[in-house]
């Protein structure tokens, strides 16, 4: 039975946590843990009535902690502290402006991410310690260009915290073998001092742990890693689409090769990072790319998508596997390339596809059975014989406090043709209804896709704004080149649109602070080697 408050209930199981256990779980601190954000912040979802129910999910997964410190920071005082002395209002910046850096060549790969890290949450955005890392998909070389750039000063620019101009904090040449670059989206530890990452080129990949120096390097001259642990796990395929995934409660990294193969790497921030024995690696899907897996520590399983269209769930304990049909019908339907978004207290997953045989789909099923739940069909997607992708959604911040009352909205297609539209979905209890919400069409030009959609609810924006932002890939202009980054709020309320040559990579955003400059979204441009700050608010 849940509880008849389940505020009450999270609110006290908060407390207790933070008295006795200091938010570690049962693992012990780190020196200093802030707030690493990252690909995956995206991909657990939860809400606060199967909170009530599971209230150790919020020690157990930081991404729920960091979650719940966003978006209902007046639900346990100790939990989120304010993050800026005074009353101010973004509204009364109009001078705000967006800052962008070149890099010497390379950016961040389509539908992979940079990586955030706030020093201290509880404390107003610090210009020395915040700082944001871009792996680029370009072959290091030693005295030419870097592959693995930080930037701290973020909050700068008219009216910002942090002066005129981002400041580079490091700029390193990762290459350990020929052709290695960073593809994959980059993950930061707890305490910021260390990022994994995964070195790909040919046949090989080799994960990564640095541990930065501030001032190493530059972005024309870069350093060469002085602290860098290196494990060598495959080299019988590369690693291009499966970002790695990081179970911070038990030092693991889960991560798939383009082969088909699923590894686990143990000691990752904690310890040295070793391949675990038998049954690892897993054969999931053998041939086919990999989505980032995705893991649901409720139920100990792995989620992860193959470009062979099947969902799969491996128990992380056995190794045992069990397999969903979902898509991937046809010559020219990409499969599933999105990870999967696991609701870890309701038990669900959801997963799109670009041609399940009639058209895109978005799909719901339950974790523990991969039984499906609900299909909601999306436009034409690939099925009309044209490759296609279908970018990741995002679920609403309403979802998050009771699913019945929310919405997951996701770029699909026109019914009948491969125009890019808005859909918008909302769910009966916890049961993603099939017919749309509302749906928009974008933009009239055939082929133009969507990035992966991110989702961030502002508390201080307009007395609280929940934002989606994605990206289009071309045309957004009308000239049919210059691709943008998108901003959408309310439904039928116009679209907020920067332009973003070829659109923007995966976006990870900054915090709620109303200090200048200091709620923004972070991404690079697809088609140049540029890294962009936007202001959340008006994309300026």
């Amino acid at each position: 039975m849940k509880p008849k408050h389940p505020y009450a209930a999270l609110a006290s199981y908060i407390a207790f946590l933070v008295i006795a256990q200091g938010l570690w779980g049962q693992q012990p601190p780190p020196t200093h843990v802030g707030v690493p954000q990252d690909w995956s912040d995206g991909t657990i979802a939860f809400s606060l009535d199967g909170l009530a129910e599971h209230p150790d999910v919020i020690e157990r997964e930081p991404r729920v902690r960091h979650q719940l410190m966003q978006r209902f920071p007046a639900l346990e005082p100790y939990f989120f502290r304010d993050v800026l002395e005074g009353d101010l209002d973004s509204s009364n910046h109009p001078d705000h402006r967006d800052w962008n850096v070149t890099f010497v060549a390379g950016h961040v790969a389509n539908n992979m991410y940079p990586a955030k890290f706030s020093f201290n949450p509880g404390a107003p955005p610090s210009c020395t310690n915040d700082y944001v890392v871009f792996g680029l998909n370009a072959q290091g070389i030693s005295g030419k260009q870097a592959n693995l750039v930080a930037f701290n000063n973020l909050y700068s620019g008219p009216g910002g915290l942090c002066g005129s101009a981002p400041t580079v904090l490091f700029a390193y040449n990762i290459t350990t073998f020929k052709g290695g670059k960073v593809i994959l989206s980059p993950v930061i530890s707890e305490n910021g001092t260390k990022i994994a990452f995964v070195e790909s080129a040919g046949l090989t990949a080799v994960f990564h742990v640095l541990t930065w120096t501030a001032g190493q390097g530059t972005l024309s001259n870069p350093a060469t890693p002085t602290a860098m642990t290196s494990l060598t796990f495959s080299t019988t395929a590369t690693s291009s689409t499966s970002a790695p995934w990081i179970d911070y409660t038990n030092d693991i990294a889960y991560v798939g090769v383009d082969g088909g193969l699923l590894y686990k790497i143990t000691g990752v921030f904690r310890g040295t990072p070793t391949l675990s024995g038998a049954p690892w690696p897993i054969t999931v899907s053998e041939g086919h790319h990999l989505t980032p897996p995705v893991l649901d520590s409720t139920r100990g399983l792995l989620m992860v998508g193959s470009l062979n269209g099947n969902l799969y769930q491996i128990n992380v304990t056995t190794g045992a596997m069990a397999v969903l049909v979902v898509g991937g019908h046809g010559k020219t339907s990409p499969g599933i390339t999105a990870p999967p978004i696991v609701d870890v207290t309701n038990g669900v997953t959801y997963v799109v596809d670009a041609d399940d045989g009639t058209s895109a789909v978005l799909v719901e099923v339950e974790t523990a059975t991969l039984t499906q739940l609900a299909k909601a069909r999306i436009g034409q997607g690939a099925a009309g014989g044209t490759a296609l992708t279908i970018a990741q959604p995002a679920l609403s911040n309403a979802y998050y406090q009771n699913p019945s009352t929310g919405q997951i909205e996701l770029c699909g297609t026109g019914t009948s043709d491969r125009t890019p539209w808005l859909y918008a979905f909302g769910f009966t209890g916890h049961t993603l209804n099939t017919t749309p919400a509302y749906s928009q069409q974008l933009l009239t030009t055939a082929g133009i896709t969507c990035s992966n959609w991110t989702e961030f609810y502002n508390p201080n924006i307009n007395g609280g704004t929940d934002f989606f932002f994605f990206g289009l890939t071309s045309d957004c202009n009308g000239a049919g080149t210059l691709g943008c980054v998108v901003a959408a709020t309310a439904e039928g309320v116009p679209l907020v649109t920067a332009p973003v040559d070829g659109g923007p990579s995966g976006i990870v955003i900054d915090n709620y602070s109303t200090a200048g400059q200091a709620s923004s979204i972070y991404l690079t441009a697809e088609s140049a080697s540029v890294a962009y700050k936007f202001t959340q608010d008006g994309l300026q």
